[in-house]
């Protein structure tokens, strides 16, 4: 009798514990499902991109399930899909952050020439409004849609100052920060707004040709260190595969995990250094 009340004591506790697990899985999920669909909307709006973050969401559970689980019966090793796991956890944000940054790069390359193209129908009489309305007209992709987005806002009743102010809120760059500077100190002091503009954009062009050749002068540094951050990934890599026996201590054992772990650490750091001093401010 005895043993059968701890048998049923060992099922409830089973019971119990896999009902837990199953209502923390299920909030897990719901929350995570929430987070990743708020900020797939939020930054796909911000760079006009229409699709359907849900499909976004499915595409993403499935990596998260198929690769990781791929790797561990192609290599048998746990840690190895862990760690993918993790890596493929993090990488819409990052994938954002990319997407985000190359669009503001593509706005500082245009600033300049849209803004000779505001100060030449400035000259050419109109005002600055319809001046904006060619620059959206004729304009491309990224400037022209932020542009355009200011001028619906005033549609809307939105005072000129404010829409560009939310402009530059939107477009956090120093070059949009300087026009919108510009254009509202002409606006309230008085003056010749299509000199300040040409002028501008003469200064914002001879910005971007230093940022540029800064850069250029700067590529092997940083490729470098993406060289450097990645030789031991591809040594840890071929030695897992040419000596599996003598490496398997490393994926299994707890010393192994803790070398790995700290080995990882000192990779991300040593790659941040790299960036951090290639990374020249104009």
């Amino acid at each position: 009798m005895s043993l059968w009340l701890v048998v049923a004591l060992i099922f409830a506790c089973f019971a119990v514990g896999g009902f837990l697990v199953v209502q923390a899985a299920d909030r897990f999920m719901k929350r995570y499902r929430e987070n990743f669909l708020d900020q797939a909307r939020l930054n796909l709006a911000d760079m006009f991109l229409f699709m359907d973050p849900t499909q976004l969401f499915i595409f993403n559970i499935v990596l998260l399930v198929a690769v990781p689980g791929l790797l561990w019966l192609i290599t048998g090793n746990l840690f190895v899909a862990i760690v993918i796991s993790v890596l493929l956890a993090v990488l819409p944000r990052r994938v954002y952050a990319w997407m985000k940054q190359r669009r503001l790069d593509r706005i500082q390359e245009q600033l300049p020439d849209a803004l000779q193209m505001i100060a030449g129908s400035l000259r050419a009489g109109v005002g600055f409004n319809p001046a904006l309305e060619v620059m959206v007209h004729d304009g491309q992709p990224p400037l022209a849609q932020e542009l355009a987005l200011v001028l619906r806002e005033q549609h809307l009743g939105v005072r000129t100052e404010e829409a560009l102010e939310h402009f530059s809120q939107r477009v956090p760059i120093m070059d949009a920060a300087l026009f919108v500077a510009a254009v509202n100190v002409s606006r309230e002091v008085g003056g010749n707004l299509a000199d300040t503009l040409s002028t501008l954009a003469e200064t914002l062009r001879r910005r971007l040709i230093m940022e540029n050749k800064v850069k250029s002068l700067t590529a092997q540094g940083r490729l470098q260190g993406i060289v450097m951050a990645m030789l031991p990934v591809f040594l840890i890599g071929y030695l897992s595969l040419a000596y599996s026996e003598t490496m398997r201590p490393m994926f299994s054992a707890w010393h192994g995990w803790a070398i790995l772990s700290i080995g990882v650490v000192m990779e991300y750091l040593g790659y941040r250094m790299c960036r951090k001093i290639m990374t020249i401010d104009v």
